[in-house]
């Protein structure tokens, strides 16, 4: 029942401004939990019919040692008792309880979609004054995300048939459960992801007025990338306590350092003459998806590569 519950947890609001999304729904042998823009529902062995307070029910049956006997009391509570422990968690009238349900058409895959997620997620953006940008763009064979300093793309493997631009905390919550969807559903405002054993996420999609990444990455494209020096990104990270409130980090020919003079540095050799500035983390997110890139390149936008997946990443001015 734990690992149930692990799946579905995710879609417990943290807020009680809406009773309804802080409850599970459990009914005819699912239990289903909706935050008000996300929906996991998984398949359970318990024939009971009410909506128990998400947390501390979940908490409830973490406290279980031994097999859980569960019933709804008369006074609406559901009672759950393990061997000497015993718990009553409130719940909510059914019918406060919102219905969704999968909805659209079935979508084949023909590939992985996890490994995109995970290497693309740190590239969304979180600024909602850009719709758009707040989630992750399947488009034909590839993948886009941007967090208005890096735009990346990752080709897929496989042409995805539609054009969908799932929310960031969708991706989120697909790498939290960490495992592969064995198939989709589309409508014009949902996605639906299936997982084996019956389980599924529905998840609202978003404004999908991307510019078009793709041209943008073509023509900055300068066929000039070089791999990281040795101990680039071991450098960024001895700095990092140590950059000032905007976050620079300057790329100086022989040495990375927090400031143009006197800042705390470390010698990095193979970096290109001259300097370049650039947010510290932004660059240092780069560690561990791209292996190449073109600094050469600043103070334009500066391209970058890694393993089925190129980007550029902006520099700052100073």
């Amino acid at each position: 029942m734990l690992d149930v519950l692990k799946f579905v947890k995710g879609a417990v609001s943290k807020k009680d401004f809406v009773p309804a999304l802080t409850h599970f729904r459990i009914s005819d042998g699912r239990i289903t939990g909706y935050n008000g823009k996300l929906c996991l529902s998984a398949p359970i062995a318990l024939d009971v019919d009410c909506c128990p307070k998400a947390v501390p029910f979940v908490k409830a049956i973490e406290a279980c040692e031994e097999t859980a006997q569960l019933h709804v009391t008369q006074s609406g509570k559901l009672s759950i008792r393990s061997g000497k422990f015993r718990a009553h968690v409130d719940t909510l009238e059914v019918v406060a309880f919102p219905d969704v349900q999968p909805e659209g058409l079935p979508v084949e895959i023909d590939g992985k979609l996890l490994p995109a997620m995970r290497v693309m997620h740190d590239f969304i953006s979180e600024d909602a004054s850009r719709p758009w940008s707040i989630g992750l763009l399947l488009n034909g064979s590839s993948a886009f995300a941007t967090n208005n300093v890096i735009v990346a793309e990752m080709w897929l493997g496989y042409r995805f048939p539609y054009r969908v631009n799932v929310p960031r905390y969708a991706i989120k919550e697909m790498i939290r459960i960490g495992e592969e969807p064995v198939g989709l559903q589309l409508s014009a405002r949902s996605i639906t992801i299936h997982y084996k054993g019956g389980k599924w996420m529905r998840s609202q999609l978003i404004d999908m007025d991307w510019p078009d990444a793709a041209d943008l990455l073509d023509s900055k494209s300068t066929g000039a990338a070089a791999p990281f020096p040795p101990g680039f990104f071991e450098a960024l990270d001895k700095i990092s306590p140590f950059v000032d409130d905007h976050n620079r980090v300057y790329l100086l020919g022989d040495r990375v350092s927090t400031a143009q003079d006197e800042g705390t540095s470390v010698d990095v050799a193979g970096l290109p003459e001259g300097h370049a500035l650039f947010n510290h983390a932004m660059l240092s997110s780069l560690n561990g998806t791209a292996h190449s890139i073109d600094f050469t390149a600043y103070p334009a936008p500066v391209p970058w590569y890694g393993d089925n997946v190129r980007g550029l990443i902006m520099g700052m001015r100073g």
